[in-house]
């Protein structure tokens, strides 16, 4: 990539060039404002929550015959993200990938947000929190759905002690250099790596099989769902550490390396033609049989289907546009194509989640008349149904909102806390100027008096 020098924009005579710390304090108020808009929305969350607790599950959307909705695909969503963000931290540090490692702390501080904010998620579906307690009380170890919450705690655990030891770790390295300590928490670090990584891929797996495991629902029973949610889960988790790191290099002193940027390219684009491979022989294999349960169920899905809205959005929107992103030459040298494809491949993965929960009880496993009850009395309408329908209301966007908030306000502190981009582990500081080669991706900035240029990519 050829540079060329540019002049620089020199102040008008007579303005005032904006002294350090006018930038630090306009710096500090932009991060009040977005505290407070995540207040905001958090705020909406609890309130939202404390109307269902009022109301009861009647205050959703789900009914006998879906009941399961936004709380279930949301949180099947936020492990699949925690999963990758792990998967991908400690893969950097297993396959000694180093390009990838001045990203491990924010991989694992995204991944314990995730998982934080997923177990929550559980907590509004049941109607009642207290019901939770049942689950430790009477656990029924034959169903997963408690190995799911097993794994949960031990992998938020796990999570916790791994990027308390990366930080412990990055701190020892830049104030001894390689001491003693800082190559006793490097051992601690491999060993953290080893075991975060099949620990990623079984609580990834343990969430898919409660699905994968429902022998009654054919559009679930099927022994590709754990490869499908791993896939799934290194693509979207890839794509949200992708996302956070834009962010910090967009408002943040930190550059990332193109040697980074092209890994991060690589894992999305190998683990999304995969995720697409899977979901297309799950497809074939339901039309090749026949199966009228199968059938009834991709019917909805495929173009023509009331559901045929989620095929596109995982197989246009987030499928085949992320990869014309990433590899077409053209349009990979665009500023913005990498995020871009790390939005719109998320997206995907999420439709995914609705079209596996949600379409799973569209038809009911019994359709005789008058049909399956509602479970709420209507006197303008029927209180049964033959076909299933779902529509979330303002009380379920509320809390996946507001817990969404939640994640990007642990996000927000545990980086500017942490410093989880100061200093890559076993990588060197990520602090300081760009290099040139990252010019054009920077904001341009006001220059010091006297400035002769800057480097742009041409």
């Amino acid at each position: 990539m050829s540079t060329v020098a540019v002049p620089s924009r020199a102040p008008r005579p007579g303005s005032p060039t904006p002294s350090a710390g006018a930038l630090q304090k306009a710096a500090h108020h932009g991060v009040r404002w977005w505290y407070a808009v995540l207040v905001a929305i958090m705020a909406w969350g609890l309130a939202a929550w404390i109307d269902e607790l009022n109301v009861g599950l009647a205050a959703t959307g789900m009914r006998d015959v879906v009941s399961w909705g936004i709380y279930i695909f949301t949180f099947a969503f936020f492990i699949g993200l925690s999963a990758g963000g792990l998967i991908m931290a400690s893969s950097a540090e297993v396959f000694g990938i180093k390009a990838l490692k001045p990203l491990s702390r924010l991989g694992v501080l995204s991944a314990a947000a995730c998982v934080s904010v997923a177990a929550l998620m559980i907590i509004p579906d049941l109607g009642q929190p207290f019901r939770i307690l049942n689950l430790f009380v009477h656990p029924n170890w034959s169903s997963p759905l408690v190995w799911d919450i097993l794994i949960i705690t031990v992998y938020f655990v796990f999570s916790v002690v791994d990027l308390t030891v990366l930080h412990r770790h990055a701190r020892a390295d830049a104030e001894e250099g390689h001491g003693t300590r800082a190559a006793r928490l490097r051992t601690v670090v491999r060993v953290l790596a080893y075991v975060g990584l099949p620990t990623a891929v079984l609580l990834h797996s343990v969430t898919a099989w409660i699905f994968g495991v429902q022998i009654a629902r054919a559009w679930w029973n099927t022994s590709l769902m754990a490869p499908l949610f791993v896939v799934s889960a290194v693509l979207s988790g890839t794509a949200l550490v992708t996302l956070l790191a834009l962010l910090a290099e967009r408002f943040g002193k930190v550059s990332l390396p193109e040697e980074t940027r092209r890994w991060l390219r690589g894992f999305i684009v190998v683990s999304l033609f995969i995720d697409l491979f899977f979901v297309g022989a799950d497809y074939i294999t339901m039309l090749w049989g026949n199966v009228p349960s199968e059938r009834s169920a991709l019917n909805l899905v495929l173009p023509g289907g009331s559901w045929s809205w989620l095929f596109w959005l995982e197989w246009i929107v987030g499928g085949l546009v992320p990869l014309a992103l990433l590899l077409v030459p053209r349009l990979r040298r665009q500023q913005w194509s990498l995020w871009a494809a790390a939005l719109l491949a998320m997206v995907g993965v999420y439709a995914f989640r609705i079209e596996l929960v949600v379409v799973g009880f569209v038809n009911p496993l019994t359709q005789f008349p008058p049909g399956n009850a509602l479970g709420t009395y209507n006197p303008s309408a029927s209180s049964f149904q033959l076909v299933g329908a779902y529509h979330p209301t303002w009380v379920e966007y509320g809390i996946v909102a507001g817990l969404a908030g939640l994640f990007a306000a642990i996000v927000t502190v545990g980086y500017r806390r942490l410093d989880v981009m100061g200093t890559a582990v076993g990588a060197g500081p990520l602090l300081g100027p760009p290099p040139a080669d990252a010019a054009s991706r920077r904001e341009p900035q006001l220059p010091e008096p006297g400035a002769l240029g800057a480097s742009v990519a041409s």
